[in-house]
């Protein structure tokens, strides 16, 4: 069992280190996102950049590794911690890949896949609304991102209080995958504070100096 868990946290971060915006932009377009915009692999630079399709199959391809990372641990018999943890090691994948020297995205769909995967749906139906809800109150992508990053633990709290005993490893990956998208956003933070966020504006090329 030991053996295979190691395996397989290897394997996950390995998984979540795909950077499928990137491979996206070169096979699809013949272009290198890191390149354009703010320099994001994430799907917010490809939505700038490329368009709504792009960013829906990018959205899907990185919440594809988040939902694989825990089922695939779960049909190994890994056991509910463990294929969560596998989870978490794709989050950390995603966010400091080893393909492109542990630079990477911010986390948002892959961790939105470990919480489909792993989460009660109450959790899920939280984070997702405050998302959607926040992008569509301001329009801007990284506030729907950090709120719903808030939301995570929050809600994982408030819907597993009863029984931390047996879900505490929810609490904490819950925790963790949150302070990685807070940390990973702390440039769009520091934009928000100053007023300089960008709004979402759809377009082939990303503005000068436009951040996703």
């Amino acid at each position: 069992m030991a053996y295979r868990a190691v395996l397989w946290m290897v394997a996950s971060y390995l998984l979540g280190s795909i950077p499928f915006g990137l491979v996206v932009s070169r096979l699809v377009f013949r272009q290198d996102v890191r390149r354009l915009g703010s320099g994001n692999i994430g799907a917010t630079n490809i939505l700038r950049n490329f368009g709504v399709r792009p960013f829906i199959a990018v959205t899907m391809l990185d919440m594809g590794k988040g939902i694989a990372a825990v089922a695939v641990g779960r049909a190994m018999g890994l056991g509910p911690a463990l294929s969560l943890l596998a989870g978490l090691f794709s989050i950390i994948g995603h966010n400091w890949s080893l393909y492109l020297r542990f630079k990477g995205g911010k986390g948002i769909a892959t961790s939105g896949g470990v919480i489909i995967a792993a989460y009660p749906w109450q959790v899920t139906l939280a984070v997702v609304g405050t998302f959607l809800v926040m992008v569509l109150v301001t329009r801007i992508m990284s506030v729907g991102s950090l709120s719903a990053a808030l939301a995570f633990p929050a809600s994982t709290a408030a819907v597993l209080h009863g029984s931390l005993d047996r879900f505490w490893p929810h609490l904490v990956v819950s925790c963790l995958a949150s302070a990685f998208a807070i940390y990973k956003h702390r440039d769009n933070l520091r934009r928000l504070l100053a007023g300089e966020e960008p709004r979402i504006r759809m377009r082939r090329r990303a503005e000068e100096g436009e951040r996703a």
